[in-house]
């Protein structure tokens, strides 16, 4: 679109009352929604421009009928939530207005919803400045949406579409908005033509699996030996994994699958001060990066060693509860042991499985849980596990 730069004169503004602003996800059934519409957007450094809308909405449906939207506005995506009702039929979201998107904690002011209207440009082409008028329209109390299957409509907005760039008429419409709460004063954008269509939830897929692509080693205790790996968000069919639905994280394993749990000593900042089994995928943090884990720990001579000789990862991919797992993939790092006290040791694992004592199989070890191996040769091995 083309846009139009504008002189700005920022106000003060006087303090309000602070309304509280809904910043955690309410309970209820979530379901996100791709954008679409057009709007008018005041942003301070290109002015105002016209454009069309994009990105996800989420709404959460609860179970008293009560509905809250997430980032009603695209222009003011502040990841907060406003809250509306849902018809006895189902077929209408009714959200009010005055509702707060954003505190500024600078004005002690706040920035609310509204309904209102723009009207067309005007420009003076030897500034290049464009003046846009806002008129809210109190009469009306909320902003009501339509849903017809898996698309949620916007009613009563109106405005140009499709958006050409290059008739300032474009900049008039009738639409959601936003406005600071004390002199009711528009605020950077007005959006018509809203539409919302359903993202369909990811159904549970078995992760492909990692690769792992090499450890080195620091030689000391207080070292940072690294492993290196690759992790693909696909499934085994090479499908991609919905990750922002779904929950894609990973373990690392030593040696008989034994899981490495990341204490909280030594990796505090990573993890809050919390004991970790399972990373999220693309962790980035002190220790982390999407493809290397530094480990304090070392298999150098004369320290007790991290693993004996391979070291591995497993990913999981969860879906509403729903979790399936890749195979746990290994680098052999030193030649295997032949210990006779690991007798074992010489069969190939073909699988894990873990049980609670009440005998029912469970993903991971949780508590005290029987880890039972088979082996290729038909074998099993069974082994106490305290988590």
């Amino acid at each position: 679109m083309k846009k139009f730069t504008l002189l700005f004169v920022l106000m003060a503004f006087v303090a309000t009352a602070f309304a509280d602003v809904i910043t955690e996800q309410p309970e209820g059934t979530l379901k996100n929604y791709n954008r679409e519409g057009c709007c008018v957007i005041c942003d301070y450094e290109d002015g105002f421009y016209v454009s069309y809308q994009e990105g996800k909405v989420s709404i959460v449906f609860a179970e008293d009928g009560k509905v809250y939207m997430k980032n009603p506005l695209m222009a003011m995506s502040y990841d907060t939530w406003v809250e509306g009702t849902l018809s006895e039929d189902g077929k209408t979201i009714t959200i009010p207005m005055g509702q707060t998107l954003f505190h500024s904690e600078f004005y002690d002011v706040d920035v609310i919803l509204s309904w209102g209207s723009t009207s067309e440009g005007t420009i003076n082409w030897d500034t290049w400045e464009v003046e846009v008028n806002y008129t809210p329209d109190f009469s009306v109390e909320a902003a009501v949406f339509t849903i017809d299957g898996e698309t949620i409509t916007l009613q009563g907005s109106q405005g140009a579409n499709p958006l050409t760039g290059e008739d300032l008429a474009e900049f008039a419409a009738t639409g959601l908005s936003a406005i600071w709460a004390d002199n009711h004063s528009w605020v950077q954008t007005i959006e018509w033509g809203t539409v919302l269509t359903e993202i369909p939830r990811p159904k549970p897929a078995v992760p492909a699996n990692p690769e792992i692509v090499n450890w080195r080693d620091s030689g000391s205790e207080s070292g940072y030996s690294r492993l290196e790996f690759v992790i693909n968000p696909c499934d085994v069919d090479g499908n991609p994994l919905d990750i922002e639905q779904g929950s894609l994280t990973y373990s690392v394993f030593t040696d008989n699958d034994q899981i490495f749990t990341f204490d909280a000593e030594d990796y505090y900042w990573d993890f809050n001060g919390e004991e970790v089994t399972e990373v999220p995928y693309g962790q980035y943090s002190y220790n982390f990066s999407p493809e290397s884990i530094f480990f304090y720990r070392t298999n150098a001579e004369g320290y007790d060693p991290f693993f004996t000789w391979r070291i591995g990862m497993q990913v999981y991919y969860t879906v509403d509860g729903v979790r399936n797992a890749s195979d746990i993939v290994y680098l052999v790092v030193f030649p295997k042991p032949t210990s006779v006290n690991q007798v074992n040791e010489d069969k190939a694992v073909a699988g894990v499985r873990y049980y609670n004592l009440a005998g029912q199989e469970v993903a991971q070890p949780n508590g005290i849980t029987i880890q039972v191996t088979t082996y290729t040769d038909g074998t099993t091995s069974t082994t106490k596990v305290v988590r």
